[in-house]
């Protein structure tokens, strides 16, 4: 597998709009793919996801998903042979080009990733205006004026202009009503998720999944608060709601693992047979194992498990060997013949 890219060999460049717009909503193990593919770009190194993997001790798995994440961004071309086997990658110019980036300033950088045509990036505007004049005539509108002072109720602070602009993306791109946005805003407080980056991800999967009202949020929704209490009623807990932090764990779970309830049930299940109490703790270790090994079904479990049991035995088997052979062989002591005495004569003889 080759690696393809535009940046100049003896030095790795990475794009200030990558750090900006792209860094912080991927996951680490992400970024570390990516930051070490374009490392190797300019090397002429063959690599596989073999080796990848072996560098960053994960699966072959975890780097397929690194990958088509990356490839859904737009970050990258991934190219296979006609056997369907990954033949190269190939950096886009959203990367490679440098032209004049350094010399613009914050405010007038455009983003040029576009994940899919009916959602762009929130940064982007039509009329590529810079960051503060589209605010300073967004506030001119009425509707963005109450917007702005409920979310600011919502949040009881100031809004940055990040969380503005962000506010007035969803207004223009996305064509989200103030009403959806306010409901977005309490939706991810209740869960305990009040970060920009957290409601622009749930902003995104709304837009994709075709969300335009209340109602269809509230439908969308009510899917993932029936999983969290089906989740609840599992490790036995009834009769109030889940917790922020519980919320939190199981947001986690099924937005960021992408685990479906049947897997997160075997978890909860598991957890119970060990623990005997409900711990989301325990629970979010297994989960986290799981996700970190390339589960994506009950059948990947079990072959899991299988691996696992037969590496315990082979250790089992290594740390019997010692004891056997030692139980095998005697002491020096007892290599010598032993004999019989008549105690009482000697004691007799003794006294004579």
């Amino acid at each position: 597998m080759k690696i393809y890219t535009n940046t100049p060999e003896g030095f790795t460049v990475i794009h200030n709009t990558f750090i900006d717009q792209y860094m912080p909503h991927a996951s680490g193990e992400y970024v570390k793919v990516y930051l070490y593919l374009l490392r190797c770009a300019n090397t002429h190194r063959e690599l596989s996801l073999s080796s990848i993997a072996d560098v960053f001790d994960h699966t072959e798995k975890d780097i397929q998903r690194a990958l088509a994440y990356w490839e859904k961004q737009d970050l990258l071309r991934l190219h296979t042979d006609a056997d369907g086997e990954l033949s190269s990658i190939t950096f886009t110019e959203k990367q490679t080009d440098h032209s004049n980036f350094a010399d613009k300033k914050e405010e007038d950088l455009t983003v040029q990733n576009t994940p899919k045509a009916s959602v762009p990036d929130s940064d982007s505007s039509a009329g590529q205006q810079p960051a503060r004049e589209r605010i300073a005539k967004a506030k001119e509108q009425k509707e963005i004026q109450q917007l702005f002072y409920v979310a600011e109720q919502y949040l009881q602070r100031p809004l940055t202009s990040s969380e503005q602009s962000d506010f007035i993306y969803y207004y223009d791109q996305l064509q989200f009503s103030t009403d959806l946005i306010e409901y977005l805003l309490e939706y991810c407080i209740s869960k305990g998720c009040a970060s920009r980056h957290y409601m622009k991800k749930v902003a995104l999967a709304w837009a994709e999944a075709g969300i335009t009202s209340v109602l269809q949020a509230k439908q969308e929704t009510n899917l993932h608060n029936k999983n969290y209490f089906t989740v609840m009623n599992a490790f036995g807990i009834k009769n109030r709601n889940p917790a922020a932090a519980e919320q939190k764990s199981m947001a986690r779970w099924f937005d960021e693992f992408g685990f479906s309830i049947e897997i997160v049930l075997e978890a909860c299940n598991r957890t119970i047979r060990q623990t005997h109490q409900p711990s989301f703790d325990y629970a979010d270790k297994i989960l986290n194992g799981w996700y970190k090994n390339g589960v994506t079904s009950l059948a990947d479990i079990s072959q899991l498990d299988a691996r696992r049991k037969a590496e315990q035995k082979k250790e089992q088997t290594r740390a019997d060997r010692p004891q056997k052979a030692a139980s095998g062989s005697g002491n020096r002591f007892n290599n010598f013949s032993q004999r019989d005495y008549d105690y009482s004569q000697l004691e007799k003889q003794l006294l004579n």
